[in-house]
């Protein structure tokens, strides 16, 4: 269970932890991307083994904060998640080499700074892919659409800045007004936003009917 713990964690951090390597060697173009390319083949290799490690239905959740009963940023393994962290990390090793091509091919600018805001980009899927409830799902979701506005407007023309704020405002626009009223719904109607395989109004009873 410890192990699996720090596997999550870990998960998260890799790619973080790269950035360090990216920026240092951002003057050696092949010790910089051969950084990212290392982090996204370690971090695909950790989900695997997570995938070999866990038993469903066991239950794995790790809270890492709680101010508030029933409120909490935390983290859990189920199935649908472990997948898309799979598909995620593998994406992150393809996209890493295609990236090197494109970038170079096409002398990029600014290709350190893409490559460090695409490693958090990929840190905050893996917390969305992990995130245990409604809370932990919304904060990380917030943070990826933050984390990949400098990926939409990397060429730095003023038609990119222009569609990044699109982005931004489509984006942030819509989480804050849909998604937060929902789960600010669905928290006053059951007092808990904890992702549940029956669903959360799970032993929910209202006029003595049980949902």
């Amino acid at each position: 269970m410890i192990m699996i713990e720090y596997l999550v964690y870990l998960s998260i951090l890799i790619p973080v932890l790269s950035i360090i390597g990216i920026v240092v060697f951002r003057e050696n173009k092949n010790a910089r991307d051969a950084v990212s390319v290392l982090a996204s083949v370690i971090l695909f290799c950790i989900i695997f083994y997570l995938y070999k490690l866990v038993e469903f239905p066991n239950t794995y959740v790790f809270i890492l904060l709680e101010p508030i009963d029933n409120i909490s940023l935390a983290f859990h393994i189920e199935p649908l998640g472990l997948i898309f962290a799979m598909i995620a990390s593998s994406l992150w090793v393809i996209t890493n080499i295609y990236a090197i091509g494109y970038m170079r091919g096409n002398n990029e600018t600014n290709q350190t700074r893409f490559y460090s805001f695409f490693a958090l980009s990929i840190a905050a899927t893996m917390a969305i892919a992990f995130s245990a409830n409604m809370i932990s799902l919304f904060l990380f979701y917030e943070l990826l659409t933050l984390l990949t506005y400098p990926l939409v407007t990397h060429s730095g023309t003023n038609e990119a800045r222009r569609k990044g704020r699109v982005y931004l405002g489509i984006l942030l626009l819509t989480s804050i007004t849909l998604q937060l009223t929902a789960i600010i719904l669905v928290w006053s109607v059951t007092h808990n936003l904890n992702f549940r395989e029956s669903g959360v109004f799970q032993n929910l009873t209202i006029d003595n009917n049980i949902l």
